[in-house]
């Protein structure tokens, strides 16, 4: 199937955007992202950008909106979505990139967004094929969220640091990866590979995982370590964590 990323202008266009956080995630309409700000996201500095069918039916997007780190402008992703139908098409690495395109052309070459730690398929996209950093874990970041895939646990998550221009990002979009270092990992973090049919059978070991690394995590980089890599051998999924500074990592956003 072919596909045509373009902004996403029309009012039509924006409330497909509110409708498909309901299929994707499946959040309580009080959780979701309104209209309204997806209308003002294009007018503040922000992007709405969509991924439609041929038969132009929004099946994926991308937004976000502008922010700073003191005189640092840079942009706060809000949301990347794709219909379970079209999945595994690359149609999620397309949408980044036009977003990093649109970013570099406003100036800007920092996007940030958070995510679950323990999503192994989301950590791996993050770090691996967009070659992203992480050095802060936010516990029970959203409060309670009634959606498909927090099941009861704490929304805890981890703050993607894409630096557009690095040297990492620009060896991750080539399909290399980006961590420079052959080097072991200064520390590794593990997560569940299947963390809903964990939740499902062992609700408190779940809870228990969560509890684990979260402790792990902070630990970490208390020590200013930083997520600068992700593996899937049969050890399991892992987290990689390297120093700051080393390598041309950044101490600091």
């Amino acid at each position: 199937m072919n596909y045509t990323i373009r902004v996403c202008r029309t009012l039509d266009d924006l409330a497909a955007c509110v409708s498909l956080q309901r299929t994707i995630w499946g959040y309580a309409e009080h959780e979701l992202y309104p209209m309204r700000l997806f209308v003002n996201l294009g007018r503040i500095g922000g992007h709405v950008l969509g991924a439609f069918s041929s038969g132009n039916q929004l099946v994926g997007f991308v937004g976000s909106m502008p922010a700073w780190h003191g005189r640092r402008r840079y942009l706060h992703s809000l949301s990347l979505g794709v219909l379970p139908e079209h999945e595994n098409r690359g149609l999620g690495r397309t949408l980044k990139l036009a977003q990093r395109k649109a970013a570099l052309r406003s100036g800007v070459d920092l996007i940030e967004w958070t995510f679950d730690p323990l999503r192994p398929k989301n950590a791996f996209f993050n770090i691996v094929r967009l070659g992203a950093i992480v050095r802060q874990y936010l516990p029970d970041y959203y409060g309670r969220v009634e959606s498909r895939f927090q099941r009861g646990l704490a929304s805890d998550r981890l703050v993607a640091e894409w630096w557009l221009k690095s040297p990492r990002v620009r060896r991750a979009l080539a399909g290399k990866d980006p961590r420079a270092a052959k080097t072991s990992p200064a520390a590794e973090v593990p997560v569940p590979g299947d963390i809903d049919s964990l939740v499902q059978s062992q609700p408190r070991a779940a809870l228990a995982r969560q509890t684990f690394v979260r402790r792990q995590f902070r630990k970490f980089f208390a020590r200013e370590l930083l997520i600068t890599g992700f593996s899937k051998d049969d050890r399991g999924p892992r987290y990689l964590l390297d120093r700051a500074g080393e390598g041309g990592l950044p101490r600091q956003a």
